[in-house]
């Protein structure tokens, strides 16, 4: 279900507890209190549900960024870990400039993409740029990268969190959340 039809599916719920005569206060304010625990569950797991698809996305485009896609023989796996060794003992942008270049030149792609990942770690982004741009696939998967909302922003998850926020019904809008979801848990029929 999407955030608006979970809210839909909540207010005609409410509609139909609010409008039933049969019901008394205190079982519309249980009833009420029920339909917004469900609706409020189903609105916290679908932001969750988002959340890791966007961090799995995220971690897709990490590797296709800077990990490796294919298979790991014995000697990939040890010429992966001396680029990244070679990379890390870098602490100058510019020092990291003229080894990506070389490994470029040299066509020592392993050694280009530490460089690259080193760099990215430690924000400097003319660097990044350089391997970007004598590499296709890495700048294509830099670019969808940047285009997805950030997880790390509390500007972003604040303003992601609030479109899953739902509004008590009157029955209940006095209540806090635990009391709500204690209202909620009592039985119907002692109502």
């Amino acid at each position: 279900m999407s955030i608006g039809q979970i809210h839909d599916s909540y207010r005609r719920q409410v509609d139909r507890i609010q409008t039933n005569r049969a019901y008394s206060n205190h079982a519309k304010q249980v009833l009420a209190a029920k339909a917004w625990t469900q609706a409020a569950q189903q609105l916290e797991q679908l932001r969750q549900s988002e959340l890791a698809q966007l961090a799995s996305r995220r971690e897709q485009l990490n590797r296709k960024m800077f990990g490796s896609t294919g298979t790991a023989d014995p000697s990939t796996v040890l010429a992966r870990r001396d680029a990244a060794d070679r990379a890390a003992a870098i602490d100058n942008p510019r020092i990291a400039a003229a080894t990506l270049e070389r490994a470029e030149r040299d066509g020592d792609r392993t050694l280009a993409q530490a460089v690259a990942a080193h760099a990215n770690t430690y924000g400097w982004t003319e660097v990044v740029d350089q391997y970007a741009a004598t590499t296709p696939a890495f700048a294509e998967a830099a670019k969808e990268w940047n285009s997805l909302p950030g997880t790390g922003d509390d500007f972003w998850e604040t303003k992601h969190g609030l479109q899953f926020i739902l509004a008590k019904p009157g029955e209940i809008a006095r209540l806090d959340d635990s009391q709500a979801r204690a209202l909620a848990a009592e039985d119907i029929e002692a109502a």
